[in-house]
């Protein structure tokens, strides 16, 4: 099952037609690592943020509310599943009181008590995208990414707030090819090497290359197995995250608009022609098997199981 298109929904791999929907425009939240749990900001405000299970998708959590001034922009769960690292940013629209002027901030809020507390804030113009918590190290990680649009550092904040850092980004790593797995992050460098790095430290890396004259589309990681599903040329491919051979999964691919592994780490699907088609990949043994696809975007994978 997964979310799709510019008006979230929650479909099956093998109809077109919804098996629920969300109240927002457009997908601004994270899907757990077991693909049951999907937080999201709702409604064209994004000033609630709400929880769903995807086997009741109508039954909603609230999890908190932001005040007129403020809009949630991003949100991240913590590797075990229990908190959630959110960005706020300033809604532009008039409040009471002082103004608080154009902002973003890390908040980090615990799923079972509703706890919400801020552990950072920028007033530069440049604004925060929530990438990953761990909570074994107590460590949040995010983008900051610059007003003109492009990545300018990974910023590392403590739980308490107390601890902070950031690390400037190298150029040709677009915000949107980067991804957790825990306390591990990768990201796709000028569509030709994957960078691995850790929550803690994004100069402590990997980095895993394509071949000479091969662009990589997307990379994803694969649950719980180590490994980066990768959509390179007309191949998808797996490799190690912690370097070694590539295992070539299927060829003569068409070229990718969009790529999400399934949540138990065993297919991956690929959108081609913008969502007018998509096909899946049985990741051991290659096997592919056409997608039903009404023009919609894959969003992200999530689980009945």
């Amino acid at each position: 099952m997964a979310i799709t298109g510019s008006t979230p929904t929650l479909r099956r791999e093998t109809a077109v037609g919804a098996a629920g929907a969300l109240h927002s425009r457009g997908f601004v939240g994270a899907v757990s690592a077991t693909g049951r749990r999907v937080a999201y900001w709702v409604g064209d405000d994004a000033r609630d943020l709400r929880v769903l299970d995807v086997a009741a998708p109508e039954e909603e959590t609230p999890l908190t509310s932001l005040l007129e001034t403020e809009r949630g922009t991003g949100a991240a769960w913590s590797s075990d599943r229990t908190g959630l690292l959110v960005s706020v940013e300033s809604s532009g629209r008039p409040g009471t009181g002082d103004s608080v002027g154009i902002f973003s901030a890390l908040r980090i809020l615990d799923a079972a008590t509703r706890v919400i507390h801020e552990v950072s804030r920028l007033n530069d113009g440049g604004r925060f995208v929530p990438v990953g918590w761990d909570r074994d190290s107590h460590l949040a990680g995010a983008c900051i990414v610059s007003a003109d649009g492009s990545a300018a550092a990974w910023a590392v904040v403590g739980e308490d707030a107390i601890l902070s850092a950031r690390v400037p980004i190298e150029p040709g790593l677009p915000v949107a090819t980067v991804r957790a797995s825990g306390s591990a992050v990768l990201g796709v460098v000028n569509g030709a090497v994957v960078r691995v790095w850790s929550i803690a430290s994004y100069s402590d890396h990997r980095e895993l290359g394509a071949d000479p004259g091969e662009r990589i589309a997307f990379a994803r990681w694969r649950p719980g197995a180590g490994e980066v599903v990768v959509s390179v040329a007309d191949r998808l491919e797996v490799w190690p995250a912690a370097g070694g051979a590539h295992r070539v999964v299927a060829r003569g691919l068409p070229a990718a608009t969009g790529l999400v592994v399934a949540v138990d780490g065993q297919i991956a699907v690929l959108s081609t022609d913008s969502g007018g088609s998509a096909v899946a990949v049985d990741l051991a043994g290659g096997r592919t098997a056409a997608v039903p696809m009404a023009g919609e975007q894959l969003v992200a994978a999530v689980s009945f199981r």
